[in-house]
């Protein structure tokens, strides 16, 4: 005996078993799987993820996300097939040196991805990884916005200061109070906690910075500079130069 087929485009009656004579009707459902009814009454296909793939080495979970085939890892993975993407998840214990052991659920949630993970050290926790705007050059971002990398790299950035001081420069005048950073930025910002000699300035040398909160550093240097050099006829008897104390901790765009 042949069965016809019948598209469903809305619904008048939920799922009923009652079959009436002539076979069932085409405004009801015997059964539904794998499936819903929207508020229109239209039968709608439930979201779901097939895995046709291996998995990215060091990944764990899956769930289809943004048109990709998103995965979680603790560092960043080698991925070689353009289908896939993932997001790094960081445990709270910076010195935790385990694994991933599986992930229970993982499934958009208000537009961003909402993840169940459970660690190698048994710790269960729970995750919303935000999607943020992308960076974009010569943009202001105030304090705590949050941007990724054009490159995508499984993290995103927030900002954490505003107007970070000049870089420290070489046989500079530098007067009590004035406030720097190392050329090459190491999270610290220093102030000028002490100055010795009337025309003291830095040296040609950048001193080792502290990275300790409150860390002191005593620069020895140059103390020839001023607006009109002049040159002293024999060295000074002691030290000249600046004592820098470092502000605050931070890390920047």
């Amino acid at each position: 005996m042949a069965s016809r087929q019948i598209t469903l485009t809305a619904l008048k009656t939920g799922i009923t078993r009652l079959r009436d004579k002539g076979g069932a009707s085409p405004d009801g459902l015997y059964d539904l799987l794998n499936g819903y009814i929207d508020q229109a009454g239209a039968p709608r296909s439930r979201s779901g993820t097939s895995l046709v793939y291996t998995l990215p080495a060091g990944t764990k979970g899956l769930v289809q996300y943004g048109g990709k085939l998103l995965v979680l890892a603790l560092t960043a993975p080698t991925i070689t097939n353009s289908l896939f993407t993932y997001k790094i998840i960081k445990h709270p214990d910076p010195s935790f040196s385990g694994t991933i052991k599986t992930v229970h659920f993982a499934k958009p949630m208000l537009g961003w991805i909402y993840a169940v993970v459970e660690f190698s050290d048994g710790q269960i926790l729970h995750y919303w990884l935000q999607e943020p705007t992308v960076w974009k050059a010569g943009t202001n971002y105030a304090v705590n916005a949050s941007v990724s990398p054009s490159v995508g790299n499984g993290f995103y950035y927030v900002a954490s200061r505003d107007n970070p001081p000049p870089a420290w420069q070489p046989n500079t005048q530098y007067a009590l109070g004035d406030i720097v950073q190392p050329s090459a930025y190491n999270g610290f910002q220093y102030t000028v906690a002490d100055v010795s000699g009337s025309n003291a300035a830095s040296g040609s040398t950048e001193p080792v910075w502290p990275t300790t909160n409150g860390g002191q550093v005593n620069e020895d240097a140059n103390d020839t500079l001023s607006v009109n050099p002049t040159y002293p006829s024999a060295p000074p008897v002691s030290p000249v130069g600046s004592k820098y104390t470092n502000l605050t901790n931070g890390k920047t765009l």
